[in-house]
């Protein structure tokens, strides 16, 4: 029941982040090809807006109420691309190579 109420106390965060991310998904159309990676795409831009809001936040000294939750819309808005980003370059590197390269296997 707390975490309800944990949630209920953020819906503002968790809202901004759920509008930036859907917005930031129109550009990401060649990546989110089924419906699974548009849900994972949403609820990477949910976490990035609802965890990383208050640290962003202290670090800039923002106070006011509606320029935070716009930092959550941004948060939100690049969180989902970001990690896209990041899972495709992951996709495209030669992890096992790169393996090999550091053991000495050549």
């Amino acid at each position: 029941m707390e975490f309800l109420h944990r949630l209920l106390d953020k819906a503002d965060l968790i809202l901004a982040g759920v509008v930036g991310a859907i917005i930031a998904s129109w550009w990401s159309k060649d990546d989110l090809k089924d419906l699974w990676s548009w849900v994972i795409f949403l609820l990477t831009g949910i976490a990035c807006a609802l965890y990383l809001t208050g640290i962003v936040c202290d670090r800039l000294a923002v106070t006011d109420p509606s320029n935070v939750a716009g930092v959550g819309f941004l948060l939100g808005a690049f969180g989902g691309s970001l990690l896209t980003a990041i899972n495709r370059a992951i996709k495209a590197a030669d992890i096992w190579a790169l393996i090999r390269s550091k053991l000495g296997g050549g």
